[in-house]
This record gives structure tokens, C-alpha cells and sequence, in this order.
């Protein structure tokens, strides 16, 4: 039994030809790819090349499926690619034959890379002010959840890429961030059926896999995280009646990892009804497999069949056209608070999230981008990063100030001081609960996301040429 085969692994921090040797020797079948992996689309090809040559010629069986997060909004592992603008942009439009296109796109995208796994759709319902969901879900309500996912899953997979629900069922019920701690769900049982109804939805439409949160659901299971809980999987597969295939989410991540033993990851999970554990760390991932291999072989018939069969044929043979996704990013922004800069007078644009924004992103520069094209334009501007803010003591200029969920940072204090004195438009990349917190003499515009063409679209938006 080839035990590395109910494991999805992650590379990232691992030399690339120690990983190719790691992988080598525990063969899983299924990699998840993330930006670290390599610096662009030449790079990316290689390193799938490479792993598939592994497995084919020098291992001769099928390669791994490659995996990645490419939900759009502030969680993209390829920045490049034309991604959709949030998936809380799309419940705000709510549209569902939009979201079905920004499916297709997607699926295009990565099945031309030979990416034929998307970890996406977010299906959690905005109930809280989770910083690690936020502009990753479709909104508070239900319906539009439910809606916009299986209109995005159906488009996806129709370009032969298998969508993942996720994080059965439910993380929106609470603020913990799973990265950090075992977050625990004390909502009653209707609750947490009301926020599962997407995955319905998901599961109706077809959707080929399903991820189980890191979440600790007491009216379900008092003692076990959905992903190690028995009573979890029953109300997937029994009660929604779902025969795809189930991955748990990352198992290095702190709400299991401090809590659970290697062994017990395993037991809890692929000794239950997962298929696959993922794991983002590689090291990991050896001692899963060493684990795997206690399992009884006749307990992981059925599991050998879904994983070898989940991926979808391709039934579109036309490429989505661009124009459309472009279009919206750009005017996918809402102005809460009217207040303008002059393009024809010299304005700064502080850009306070040129790094890693959260646990689930990845670092993405959008300076040099946002500077070509307002150059481009003839624009009098100076570009500035969150150090240099600091330090600013400039008065009676204009500013527009771009950033992510500013009441979960130490900034406010700094952004009500320096604007007291300047015309400020402030730019959040996320959703748009923070206005309170915004001083009344500072505008504010919702991007709903980092992506360049959000943010030059509220940049336009906020010089009032829309």
C-alpha cells in the first residue's frame, strides 16, 4: 500500500531538489502549490514538469494532482492570472451568472498550468468579524452564499478543474482565526445546519470535494474538530448524502497541530471517512504517511476509488473572454463616504499592505503595478509604504490611503492624526465594516480586495471619474 496516497502535501520552505527527493519516496497524490513555490508562470510550468516527469518516468504511475488556492480576492497563490475581484464583491452583486463566468476564467486559467485542483470555494457565512474569512466569503446571507457558490463551482468544473467547499460546516460562527488556536462553535445545532446549507447547495451542483474546518463544533462534537470528528463526517456523508471526496484543511495548522498527536490526526481522519489529509508542511507530511501505513488496507478501498476519480472532464471548449473580468474588477468598488482628491493637483498614495496581509495570503507587491499605470496616465503622485507613513509630517496635501480591515491593526491612531490636517480617501481592501471606526472627515471607498485593478479602480473612483 502506497501510503503517501491519501496525502496532500505542500513543499514550500523545502530546497527543490530535497522536496523532489521527499516526494520521491513518499509519492502523494496530490501537491498543493503555493506562491513561495516558485517567482512566475516559467517557473511554475518547471516545477510541475518536473514532479511529473518523477512520477511518470522514473516512477511509472499517474502523477500527482496539483492543487492551490486560488479563491480570488486577497487569497491568490498566482497573482498574475486574472483573478476575480473578492468572493464578497460577487454576494454583493449577486449575480450569479457572473460568478459562474469568474468560475469559467478561473478554470481556464489553471487548467491550462496543469492546476487541476482549485481549494475554492469559500462557502462560510460571514457571521462574525473573522479576520481570516472576511472578503474570502460571499456575505451574511445564506441564500447568496448557497447561490454564488454553485454557480461558481459549476463553472469551474466545467473547465475539468475540481471545487472544494469549504470549511464544512461552517467557520463563520466564530472569530478565532483556526491558523492560531482550535476555535470552538457554542451555537446551537439549528445554527450550524443553517450555516451548512450552502454545502448543500455545493453538494446539488455537484461539487467534486468538500473540506472539513478546523473548527470545534460543541452541539456536534464536544471533544474533536470537524476535520478528527466522526459525528462530522456522518452529517457530511449520511446526511447530505455527499460520495465525493473529502480533504480535512491543513493539519499543521495550530488548532489540530497543538492538540493532536500525529497518530491521532491520522486515526481521527483518514481512519474515518476523509480521503486526503492536507498538509502545507512536507516534514509533516512524512510522519502522516509513516502513520497511514497502520491503517487497515481494506478501510481505504473506498478511498482509492474517490481520489483516483474526483476530477471532472473538461466541457468547455471556448476561453471566457477577459474584457468582462477586467471590466469589473475595475468598477468593483462602493464609496460610504464622498470625499474626493483632485487629479490635477500632486496626491499620495500610501499603500499600508505591501506584505503578507494574513495567515491564508501570501505576499504580492501591487506597488510597481498601481505606479505603471498611474504613470501611464500622466498623474503628479508620490508612492509611499507603510514605514515612510509613519515618519510623514507633511500637512495641507492629499492622500489616499489603501489598507485591509484597519480596526484589527495598530494604525487608526496615526491615520486620524495625519489626516486631521490633509484630504484623505481611505481605500480598504476588505469588506466594508470598519466606517465607524474612520473618522467622518476621511473618505471611504471598498475595494473588497488588493488585486491592482481593484485598487486603481477606487484610485479613479476617489479622483471622482465615476
Amino acid at each position: 500500500m502506497r501510503s503517501g496516497f491519501f496525502i496532500q502535501t505542500g513543499i514550500r520552505g523545502v530546497e527543490r531538489n530535497q522536496a523532489l527527493k521527499i516526494i520521491s519516496s513518499m509519492l502523494p497524490s496530490s501537491i498543493v502549490l503555493f506562491k513561495s513555490d516558485f517567482n512566475n508562470e516559467a517557473e511554475l510550468q518547471g516545477l510541475i514538469k518536473d514532479i511529473q516527469k518523477l512520477y511518470a518516468i522514473e516512477k511509472g504511475i499517474a502523477p500527482p494532482v496539483f492543487a492551490i488556492d486560488q479563491e480570488g480576492g486577497n487569497v491568490v497563490r498566482i497573482p498574475w492570472l486574472n483573478y476575480n475581484p473578492s468572493n464578497y464583491f460577487l454576494g454583493q452583486v449577486n449575480n450569479e451568472k457572473l460568478t459562474n463566468y469568474i468560475g469559467l476564467v478561473t478554470g481556464n486559467d489553471l487548467y491550462r498550468l496543469g492546476i487541476r485542483w482549485n481549494l475554492a470555494p469559500v462557502l462560510d457565512i460571514l457571521n462574525n468579524y473573522n479576520q481570516v474569512l472576511l472578503e474570502r466569503s460571499f456575505g451574511e446571507d445564506v441564500e447568496t452564499v448557497a447561490v454564488n457558490g454553485a454557480a461558481y463551482i459549476s463553472g469551474l468544473q466545467n473547465q475539468g478543474v475540481a471545487a472544494t467547499a469549504k470549511h464544512f460546516p461552517g467557520h463563520g460562527g466564530v472569530l478565532e482565526d483556526s491558523h492560531q488556536t482550535l476555535p470552538r462553535d457554542k451555537r446551537s445545532m439549528n445554527a450550524l445546519l443553517n450555516d451548512a446549507f450552502p454545502f448543500k447547495a455545493a453538494i446539488k451542483a455537484g461539487v467534486r470535494a468538500v473540506m472539513l474546518s478546523h473548527v470545534l463544533y460543541e452541539e456536534l462534537d464536544p471533544d474533536n474538530p470537524a476535520t478528527l470528528s466522526q459525528k462530522a463526517y456522518d452529517l457530511l456523508r449520511k446526511t447530505f448524502q455527499f460520495n465525493g471526496l473529502v480533504i480535512t484543511d491543513s493539519v499543521d495548522m495550530k488548532a489540530v497541530s497543538q492538540n493532536y498527536s500525529t497518530t491521532e490526526i491520522v486515526s481521527k481522519s483518514v481512519g474515518l471517512e476523509a480521503d486526503l489529509i492536507e498538509c502545507a508542511d512536507l516534514q509533516t507530511s512524512i510522519e502522516l504517511s509513516d502513520s497511514i501505513q497502520g491503517i487497515d488496507s481494506d478501510k481505504l478501498k473506498k478511498k482509492i476509488e474517490r481520489i483516483s476519480s474526483f476530477l471532472p472532464e473538461k466541457k468547455v471548449k471556448f476561453k471566457p473572454p477577459s474584457e468582462v473580468l477586467q471590466s469589473f474588477s475595475i468598477i468593483s468598488n462602493r464609496a460610504f463616504r464622498q470625499i474626493y482628491i483632485d487629479p490635477g493637483k500632486h496626491f499620495y498614495v500610501v499603500l499600508l499592505d505591501n506584505t503578507i496581509e494574513s495567515q491564508v495570503a501570501e505576499e504580492h507587491s501591487i506597488a510597481s503595478i498601481l505606479a505603471k499605470s498611474l504613470k501611464e496616465n500622466y498623474f503628479d503622485f508620490t508612492l509611499m509604504d507603510a514605514a515612510a507613513f509613519r515618519g510623514f509630517n507633511i500637512y495641507g496635501i492629499q492622500m489616499i490611503i489603501v489598507g485591509r480591515n484597519e480596526h484589527l491593526k495598530d494604525r487608526i491612531s496615526s491615520i486620524t492624526e495625519k489626516c486631521g490636517q490633509n484630504r484623505c480617501v481611505f481605500i480598504s481592501t476588505s469588506i466594508s465594516k470598519d466606517t465607524g471606526i474612520i473618522p467622518e472627515n476621511i473618505g471611504y471607498i471598498a475595494a473588497y480586495s488588493s488585486k491592482p485593478e481593484n485598487v486603481l479602480g477606487a484610485i479613479y473612483r476617489a479622483m471622482k471619474f465615476f
